[in-house]
């Protein structure tokens, strides 16, 4: 048995992690955070629980046989079984880089195993039949094949697998580029589908120093330019809005309820590997269209919930977020968007791309996991039902119950990740960390309560920064050490504490948890309720009957007077004043991402709220339009 790694910023292929020890050649560009070493990060609050819950009821429950059969009998010609075995092994990778459980381990190995044996002379692992092989979703699939693979050859220096992998991406490399055929016009969503291979290819090219992985990731971006290629790197430097990059379709067709039609997944997956690009050539242009494309999503699609899209494409969605709109915000839109946060945050070391990566999950991908772990639904809805995920490709399986589990299980590694200088703390969900420089206790009741508690432990008087994430929403933050008030504390920056740090040392950090009363942006007059990072809403479960209609009670700046309480089966629950026609009252809502969760009409939830709100009118069921 191979010995788990233990270097800080190991990389793991299913999110471009920066390179470890065994890459071949050195990234021009340097990040400025890497991941926390594997094994340094133990939660035990929220998230924690989640991520336990996950990894018995999907992790462990998984059948192998299910996942790695399709690959063996190769009978597929236009549907995704390809993509489930590369998304569920990546999370156990996440997973096991986590814990180091020797049970995770077990199953690492004989999934790797398997999937090898079905590899043909040709290198190709696919579940496509060969007169169907790239077409429809192929390549789409042996991109998560990749991605696999690598994970698990950075985890173990497996070179079995390495050789697995590079004869997989070979395989690809004989079948697209110049003089062959264009992997821009491959596949479905103008190529991005096919293209978003282009992450794992340059992550091979890390690991191998092999100059063709690279010179075929540089072809992908040349073809892009094509007259039929999605053109990504000039449409975003120009500063084309993600749903103005592609026609859409016509907004009255029947089935359409998205007037665009860029699609999101997809197309962010190839902004990853985008960026992936720029830190191996240095080129300045691919960083920057990440960043202006990065900034387009947050600022026109992103919802209040930290996620995007209706019908799985960019809609202009957070101008519309009020609207009663089908298939709102997929779970694999959530994770993407977070695996693309997490990418910019390393490179830059920016704290606002921490803050999208934190509300997405505390809300919209929280959300999404039954209660039992055993399934994640596929949109988060802002009002209406929560749905189960329908079964695809004839298989017990789904894109976004094999997605969902890797978003959850990649926050460790982000919590508190490595700087310059020292540790950079980006979350506060109760944890024991331990670095070289020091073990940190952070106490908490996160986000139910708005002290954290950090007690530094060097096992000497050692010097470094430590780095606290001032999230852009807490308005008046206070932060101490040892007793004595650190001054000048800003939103949505870094607290860099550089001292001698003693064993025993307190930092305590309160953080604004001010309820407020946000306003739709897109005018309708309705209101959320939030309090910090986490977003309220009703449900049938906890709210309280009231008579009549009624308006939230929040001062001129939008900030409400709630008490924070205890409910049976939620997480969190709020008291918000709410005056019906002069009658003064208490009304109760709980945490977006208890919401909905028996996955009945019994906790039908709702999030904008119509001012005034007629709490005896039905809560609007919303219609969802099932995946063909």
């Amino acid at each position: 048995m191979h010995k788990l790694k233990s270097v800080a910023g190991v990389a793991l292929a299913l999110l471009a992690f920066t390179a470890n020890a065994e890459d071949k050649i050195t990234p021009k560009v340097t990040d400025a955070l890497a991941f926390a070493p594997p094994g340094s990060v133990n939660f035990h609050g929220w998230i924690g629980e989640a991520m336990a819950t996950c990894k018995t009821g999907r992790i462990f429950a998984q059948s192998l046989p299910d996942l790695i059969n399709p690959f063996a009998v190769r009978e597929e010609d236009r549907m995704w079984r390809g993509e489930f075995w590369g998304k569920w092994f990546t999370s156990v990778a996440l997973a096991y880089r986590y814990d180091g459980d020797p049970k995770l381990r077990a199953i690492l190995d004989e999934a790797v195993k398997g999937l090898i044996a079905t590899q043909t002379p040709d290198g190709g692992i696919t579940t496509y039949k060969a007169a169907n092989e790239f077409t429809n979703w192929d390549t789409w699939g042996r991109k998560y094949t990749l991605l696999g693979l690598l994970a698990y050859h950075d985890l173990t220096g497996d070179a079995k697998a390495l050789d697995a992998a590079r004869k997989h991406a070979d395989r690809v490399l004989s079948f697209f580029g110049p003089g062959k055929a264009d992997i821009a016009t491959n596949g479905w969503w103008t190529g991005m589908a096919a293209s978003s291979i282009m992450e794992p290819m340059v992550l091979l090219h890390r690991r191998t120093g092999e100059r063709r992985y690279l010179d075929f990731v540089k072809y992908i971006v040349r073809a892009w330019e094509g007259p039929k290629g999605p053109d990504l790197v000039r449409k975003a430097l120009d500063g084309i809005a993600v749903f103005k990059m592609f026609p859409g379709p016509d907004p009255t067709k029947k089935g359409y309820m998205s007037w665009g039609s860029s699609k999101s997944y997809e197309m962010m997956s190839c902004y990853e590997g985008l960026v992936e690009l720029h830190r191996v050539t240095g080129e300045p242009k691919y960083l920057e269209a990440a960043r202006k494309v990065f900034a387009n999503i947050r600022d026109t699609e992103i919802t209040i919930l930290g996620s995007g899209s209706s019908w799985e494409r960019w809609c202009n969605g957070r101008m519309r977020q009020a609207e009663p709109l089908t298939e709102w915000m997929e779970t694999c839109v959530t994770v993407t968007w977070m695996k693309f946060a997490t990418q910019l945050l390393r490179l830059t070391g920016d704290p606002l791309y921490a803050d999208e990566i934190e509300r997405s999950a505390l809300n919209s991908l929280l959300a999404t996991q039954k209660d039992d772990g055993t399934w994640w639904s596929h949109f988060s809805a802002l009002e209406g039902r929560r749905e189960p995920a329908p079964e695809h490709c004839k298989m017990h399986q789904n894109c976004c119950v094999a997605s969902g589990p890797r978003g959850l299980n990649l926050l460790p590694a982000l919590a508190v990740m490595r700087g310059s200088s020292g540790p950079v703390v980006n979350f506060y969900e109760p944890a024991t960390v331990k670095f070289e420089e020091a073990q940190l206790d952070i106490k908490s009741d996160y986000p139910r309560a708005n002290v954290v508690d950090i007690t530094v432990r060097p096992t000497a008087a050692k010097e470094f920064t430590l780095s606290l994430r001032i999230p852009a929403w807490s308005r008046a933050t206070k932060l101490t050490v040892n007793g004595k008030t650190i001054s000048d504390i800003k939103p949505g920056s870094y607290a860099r504490l550089t001292r001698t740090w003693k064993n025993g040392d307190k930092v305590r950090l309160t953080l604004d948890f001010a309820v407020r009363c946000e306003k739709d942006p897109g005018g309708s007059g309705r209101v959320a309720i939030t309090r910090g990072p986490v977003v309220f809403a009703l449900d049938k479960r906890v709210t309280k009957p009231a008579a009549g209609n009624g308006v939230v009670v929040a001062d001129a700046s939008g900030v409400v007077k709630a008490t924070v309480v205890k409910a049976k089966g939620v997480q969190m629950a709020l008291d918000v004043p709410f005056d019906a026609a002069g009658k003064k009252m208490m009304l109760r809502f709980c945490d977006y991402a208890s919401s909905g969760h028996t996955w009945k009409e019994d906790s039908t939830l709702r999030v904008w709220l119509p001012q005034p709100l007629d709490l005896f009118q039905p809560f609007a069921g919303i219609h969802v339009m099932k995946k063909e």
